[in-house]
């Protein structure tokens, strides 16, 4: 079984990855961006889909997946050509 820190360390893992392979950038977001940041750590460390999203990575996939709680912010600040845009497909 794995300890409380190894499992929030496992799902910032799983959260940076997410957010590489959407182009999540909230670097530019100001306050509002520190808000949904901080949102969105812990709604991924108390998430019930860590396996779902481990599944998720391990198959390579670069879409949002459905099952994240986070996919709304993540689309929020998903950049396309260096605009945000939802990339959620």
């Amino acid at each position: 079984m794995m300890n409380i820190m190894g499992r929030v360390q496992a799902r910032l893992d799983q959260s940076g990855e997410i957010m590489a392979r959407g182009r999540v950038n909230m670097a530019e977001g100001g306050f509002a961006a520190e808000n949904d940041m901080r949102n969105a750590i812990w709604r991924c460390v108390l998430c019930r889909h860590g396996d779902d999203c481990r599944d998720w990575l391990a198959a390579g996939r670069t879409d949002i997946p459905d099952f994240c709680p986070n996919r709304g912010i993540y689309a929020k600040y998903a950049s396309a050509g260096g605009t945000h845009a939802a990339s959620v497909a």
